[in-house]
C-alpha cells in the first residue's frame, strides 16, 4: 500500500521566527487538505537551537527524505514555498532526493506559487492596502530578494505589471526592485536594487514585500529595513508592507498546489 508524505518546503533561515511561521502555515494547509503537512527547509534551519523552537528541532530536506525512507514512505510530495522556479526546487531538491531516497520512493514537486490566476497579485494588493497605500500619495517599491535565475526575476516583473494594471498606475509609481544581486554584469536583470530605487525617491514610499516569511532579510530589523534606513533621502518616509506569509489566502493557494501535485503524481 502506497504511503504518501507531504512536505511544505521553504528555503530555510537561521532565524527561529521563520521556522515557527513555516510550522504555523503547515498546520493551516494541513487543515485545508485533511492531511499532515510537514514543515521542512532546504537548508540552514537545522542549525537553530531546539530550545528556541519549543524543543522541536527544525528539519531540512535531506533529513526529511531519510526519515521518510526509514518509515516506508513511497510518495513524497513537495509544496514549494517559492515564488518562481528557483534552483533550489528545480535542481537542488531533485538532486538531494536522488542521493538520499531509495529507488522505491517517488518525488513530486508541485508548481511554485506564481501563476496567471492572480492569486499572488491579489495578496499583494491587500498587503499594500494594509500598509495604507493611497493613490497619488505613495510611491511603491515591489521588492524581492534578488535571484541568479532570470525566470525568478521575471516573476517579480510580471507581478509588478499586474499590480500597475490593477491599480491603474504608472511604472514611475510602482517600481520592481531587488534587495541584493550578484556583482557580475550577467546578473544586471535584478536591477534596480532597493537601495538605488529608494535613494532616487522622495515623499512617502511603501516597500511592498515580495517575501513570504520573516527572517534575516524580511524581519522588522532585517536587511530590507537596514538598506532602506541607509538609502532613504532626508525627508523620505518609507514603510514595509506585511509579508505574504501572513495573508489568509496563502494556505488556500498551497492547498491548490497540493491538488495539482496529486494529479501529477
Amino acid at each position: 500500500m502506497a504511503l504518501t508524505r507531504i512536505l511544505l518546503v521553504d528555503n530555510g533561515s537561521l532565524r527561529p521566527e521563520a521556522t515557527l511561521a513555516l510550522r504555523k502555515l503547515s498546520v493551516e494547509v494541513g487543515q485545508l487538505i485533511g492531511a499532515t503537512v510537514h514543515p521542512v527547509s532546504v537548508l540552514h534551519s537545522h542549525k537553530i537551537p531546539a530550545e528556541v523552537l519549543n524543543n522541536q528541532p527544525a528539519v531540512i530536506f535531506h533529513q526529511a527524505v531519510q526519515a521518510a525512507a526509514s518509515e516506508g514512505v513511497t510518495d513524497l510530495i513537495v509544496l514549494p514555498l517559492f515564488m518562481g522556479p528557483s534552483l533550489a526546487i528545480t535542481e537542488f531538491l531533485p538532486q538531494e532526493f536522488a542521493a538520499q531516497a531509495p529507488a522505491t520512493m517517488r518525488l513530486t514537486i508541485a508548481p511554485p506559487l506564481y501563476d496567471e490566476s492572480g492569486a499572488l497579485r491579489n495578496m499583494l494588493l491587500d498587503q499594500l492596502q494594509a500598509a495604507g497605500w493611497q493613490r497619488g500619495q505613495h510611491r511603491v517599491l515591489l521588492c524581492d530578494h534578488g535571484s541568479p535565475q532570470p525566470s525568478v526575476t521575471a516573476v517579480r516583473n510580471a507581478l509588478a505589471q499586474e499590480l500597475r494594471t490593477a491599480l491603474q498606475i504608472s511604472e514611475a509609481d510602482l517600481i520592481a526592485c531587488s534587495m541584493e544581486r550578484r556583482p557580475e554584469p550577467s546578473y544586471d536583470f535584478n536591477e534596480p536594487l532597493l537601495a538605488h530605487a529608494l535613494g532616487r525617491l522622495q515623499g512617502n514610499v511603501i516597500i511592498l514585500m515580495q517575501f513570504l516569511l520573516p527572517g534575516r532579510h524580511a524581519g522588522p530589523d532585517g536587511d530590507v529595513a537596514q538598506i532602506a534606513t541607509q538609502a532613504a533621502q532626508a525627508g523620505t518616509h518609507w514603510q514595509m508592507s506585511p509579508l505574504i506569509g501572513t495573508h489568509p489566502a496563502l494556505p488556500k493557494l498551497l492547498a491548490t498546489r497540493y491538488e495539482q501535485a496529486r494529479k501529477i503524481s
